[in-house]
């Protein structure tokens, strides 16, 4: 294989299960993968690194640069027809380091597997939600990581080093719901700033995650499995109200509290934010009728924001071989 297209899904992070490891695990969690935003990236055999990108070209050196450290390949020539917003709730990091790892996996045949590749870049030691929607799409649970054998800290990925994806428990299709996504444009959580937050708030309460788990086994698995928009919502924007996705919510500010108000007294069956955010996926009997809202809403936002509709993806990362 010389030349090769990857399109990767996002993912939505709708929460994580515990940050306080009584059970002697940490982290799990439960997310989606979606078809919009998404990365759309072209890459063929070269002598040397070429990265025809001026928004992900220092991040594809890096992730570059760390695979040729353990696997020899003379160069890759990439260039990005659509790309996944960072910083943003949609695991851009991940999709994209996969994306490219993948490529390179193909082109040079080096037969290696996802959690190869993840381990190889250094993603999942947190959440493994990310890898799996690259692989196979759909809704997923993670099992986390055994602490502190396996996982010492609370820290995401980014900051733990070689530390393997979790193990995935369950994986199921989503409902091909049509899902609102609203983007406020306000502060962003990342690097240092998210550092110290799990630094200074981990461990979390113990009950936190015996509340969350309950949510997910009674609430979240059987609305997938029965269609039940409305009980899914409802567990939704229960997740929003307690434990660590208030301290994503808190840590962005005012505008990302409102959005989310407004969505789910506007329409929305339940409204959730992914991971860090800003991106807040909702679901609606009416999906239009709440976009062209949430587009007029967003507007008398101090900074604006923007929203579209996207569906699951319930199948991974596509590849095209040429």
């Amino acid at each position: 294989m010389h030349h090769v297209t990857i399109t990767t899904p996002a993912r939505l992070h709708f929460s994580l299960i515990d940050l306080n490891g009584a059970l002697g695990r940490i982290d799990g969690g439960f997310g989606l993968a979606i078809e919009r935003p998404d990365f759309c990236i072209t890459a063929e055999r070269a002598n040397g690194i070429h990265v025809a990108d001026s928004v992900y070209q220092e991040r594809a050196f890096h992730i570059l640069a760390r695979l040729q450290e353990t696997y020899s390949f003379p160069g890759i020539a990439l260039e990005f027809a659509a790309e996944i917003p960072m910083h943003s709730g949609f695991g851009s990091g991940t999709q994209l380091s996969l994306g490219i790892a993948h490529a390179v996996n193909l082109l040079y045949g080096l037969g290696l597997s996802v959690l190869d590749l993840a381990h190889a870049v250094g993603r999942g030691g947190t959440s493994g939600i990310g890898v799996a929607a690259f692989e196979t799409g759909g809704f997923i649970v993670d099992g986390g990581h055994r602490y502190p054998e396996q996982k010492a800290s609370f820290l995401p990925s980014a900051a733990v080093g070689h530390i393997s994806p979790p193990p995935i428990l369950l994986r199921y299709p989503f409902p091909a719901w049509p899902l609102l996504i609203a983007i406020p444009n306000c502060s962003r959580i990342y690097g240092e700033a998210e550092l110290e937050l799990f630094r200074t708030l981990c461990p979390q309460p113990a009950p936190i995650a015996p509340q969350l788990s309950h949510l997910l086994l009674l609430q979240i698995l059987p609305a997938i499995l029965e269609e039940d928009m409305r009980g899914f919502g409802e567990a939704l924007n229960q997740i929003q109200t307690f434990g660590w996705k208030r301290v994503e919510i808190d840590a962005q500010g005012p505008e990302l509290q409102q959005t989310l108000e407004f969505l789910q007294h506007n329409g929305a069956l339940g409204a959730g934010v992914s991971s860090w955010g800003p991106a807040i996926c909702a679901v609606s009997q009416n999906i239009e009728e709440l976009r062209q809202k949430t587009e007029a809403f967003l507007e008398t936002l101090p900074k604006g924001g923007s929203c579209f509709v996207t569906r699951a993806n319930n199948v991974g990362a596509q590849i095209v071989p040429e």
